[in-house]
């Protein structure tokens, strides 16, 4: 069996998640590191075939215990790429959370959708149509 070599991808989503919570850069090389080693035991170590996965992470400069979540990316070779989509506290997770779709739902939102509307300029015309349709109806049903 050809051993698998793993590289970890930190999104921007993930690196938001952790500077937001804690206000200080994300340690990417600490985090890389570890978790490349981690994934290359599951991986070589035959305990482990899937494509998404979540692995709990001492984090030393917060003194917290974090959950991360990875997606399994493109692979080349023998190497194998592994996105880090989320992180949050190890505790603010639940089976629950898992269960209903909600864990999944945030690892899949993007910080910069791509919209190719105005939200608020549709907004607006849904009101402006809403009024008009009023006006319409209380005209009708005041003749």
């Amino acid at each position: 069996m050809e051993l698998v070599i793993s590289k970890v991808v930190i999104t921007a989503e993930a690196r938001f998640d952790y500077e937001s919570m804690f206000g200080l850069p994300l340690p990417k090389v600490d985090i890389k590191r570890e978790t490349e080693k981690y994934i290359d035991n599951l991986i070589n170590g035959g305990t482990f075939c899937g494509y998404y996965f979540r692995a709990k992470y001492y984090d030393e400069p917060t003194d917290q215990m974090l959950m991360l979540f990875f997606y399994k990316g493109d692979s080349f070779g023998r190497m194998q790429m592994w996105e880090l989509k989320g992180i949050c506290i190890a505790e603010d997770w639940s089976e629950e959370f898992e269960a209903s779709g909600q864990v999944r739902l945030w690892l899949k939102s993007v910080l910069n959708p791509n919209e190719n509307t105005d939200w608020v300029w549709d907004l607006r015309v849904r009101e402006e149509m809403r009024s008009k349709l009023l006006e319409d109806y209380n005209d009708e049903v005041g003749n």
